[in-house]
């Protein structure tokens, strides 16, 4: 695999060759600093471009383009990562010396038909296709109560995350979706390529510096900037214990306790918390797994994950409403044997292998190495030769004193009665 970076005035072109694969991808992020009033647009921006566009105007005939591409396919999203947030459109598609000559011009211009070239009149969205998307996306706001696990999770980082873009999700409420116009959303595209995001594309694939001209010649008209947005959260959290339980009519209570991340340094975050995470919750034989689930029975499910941008360990369980303050308590309990020698030794050598086998994946993962070098922009990153090599030179002693800069700060249940 090679890798070029080419940095134009508007966007920075990365291209990343690799035969490994017969399909090919592009990927336009456009970022910037997180600003909450860009969640009410975001997904309802993303849907309306990808729904239909002038030329293909119909859901029909944007379907038929992307068959008659040999299986084209352009999809659209709006995030939050950290302190940042972006619209990634992504077009994959099959490697053209599969085809013919003219279809990597085809293909990237159905790209472009949708990023540019959107289903406006009068500066407004198409009302009735406008009308649809905002139709389902107030359907999926209301119906986050119908999904236990989701609703937790958003309640819990309300809490958790409270002042800062973590505690935002993005899905915005039916209140602020009924005030939103097609007018007011076309105005919200016209922000995409003004200058406000930094722009970054990303060609992965079968490739040669062909590909340039091409891309510039599609691109010449956007307009963007080179701000280095910071990921990670700066933020002074109050020491005190929240504790908070909801209630909806569930069969099965959904139980989330967060512990902040207190001054870890570059391999404590990036190495030595990755394995911690992993005997603590997320390997099959987890200290989690095994105390909380297999010795006691008082969970469905229970697993631990960690907050890099917003230093944090999570961890969730899906229990029975009375087996509450049991849970809680073994959770803890497991937590506190992170400390002890015997029991993450036991584990020490099955995380390792978990993990290096999970970073080999890295190879067969087209969105992993996409990713990579799109955050290289933002943050140092390390290859995946270099991550193996610090992975494995993290030590139990360094786990185990990992365990004395995480304090408990939020315990959320969302209690079932029905």
């Amino acid at each position: 695999m090679e890798y070029k970076k080419i940095q134009n005035k508007e966007y920075t072109l990365h291209l990343i060759n690799s035969n490994r694969f017969k399909t090919m991808n592009i990927v336009v992020f456009l970022t910037k600093e997180f600003d909450k009033e860009d969640i009410t647009y975001g997904g309802m921006l993303s849907s309306n471009l990808v729904y239909t566009s002038k030329k293909y105007n119909t859901k029909n005939k944007m379907a038929t383009i992307g068959e008659e591409l040999y299986g084209a396919n352009v999809t659209a999203s709006f995030g939050i990562s950290g302190n940042s947030e972006s619209y990634i459109f992504s077009l994959d598609f099959l490697n053209p010396k599969y085809t013919e000559e003219k279809y990597m011009d085809e293909t990237i211009d159905f790209l472009c038909e949708i990023l540019f070239n959107p289903n406006v009149k009068d500066n407004s969205f198409d009302e009735n296709y406008f009308n649809i998307i905002k139709k389902d996306a107030i359907t999926r706001s209301l119906s986050t109560k119908d999904n236990p696990g989701l609703f937790a999770s958003i309640e819990y980082s309300k809490i958790m995350y409270k002042g800062t873009p973590t505690a935002y999700n993005t899905i915005p409420s039916k209140e602020e979706l009924e005030k939103v116009t097609a007018k007011k959303l076309y105005q919200k595209y016209i922000e995409l390529f003004n200058g406000n995001y930094k722009i970054d594309i990303v060609v992965h694939g079968e490739i040669d510096d062909d590909i340039i001209p091409i891309i510039e010649n599609k691109f010449k008209s956007v307009k963007g900037n080179n701000n280095k947005v910071v990921f990670d959260i700066k933020h002074k959290y109050d020491d005190k214990v929240v504790e908070k339980v909801d209630t909806l009519p569930f069969n099965q209570s959904k139980l989330y306790i967060g512990y902040r991340l207190n001054n870890l340094n570059y391999h404590e975050m990036n190495h030595v918390l990755r394995v911690y995470n992993t005997i603590l919750g997320t390997m099959n034989d987890s200290l989690l797994f095994n105390i909380v689930r297999e010795e006691h029975s008082l969970c469905y499910t229970v697993g631990s994950y960690y907050s890099k941008y917003n230093p944090s360990l999570t961890i969730y369980a899906g229990i029975n409403k009375v087996n509450y303050e049991e849970a809680v308590k073994l959770i803890k309990e497991c937590v506190n044997l992170m400390s002890d020698k015997d029991a993450v030794e036991r584990l020490f050598n099955s995380a390792l292998k978990t993990i290096n086998t999970y970073i080999n994946n890295y190879y067969d993962d087209v969105t992993s190495q996409i990713n990579e070098y799109y955050k290289r922009e933002f943050e140092k990153i390390e290859t995946v030769e270099e991550m193996k090599e610090n992975i494995n030179k993290v030590t139990i002693d360094e786990v185990i004193n990992l365990n004395k800069k995480i304090s408990l700060s939020t315990i959320y249940l969302l209690r079932g009665e029905a």
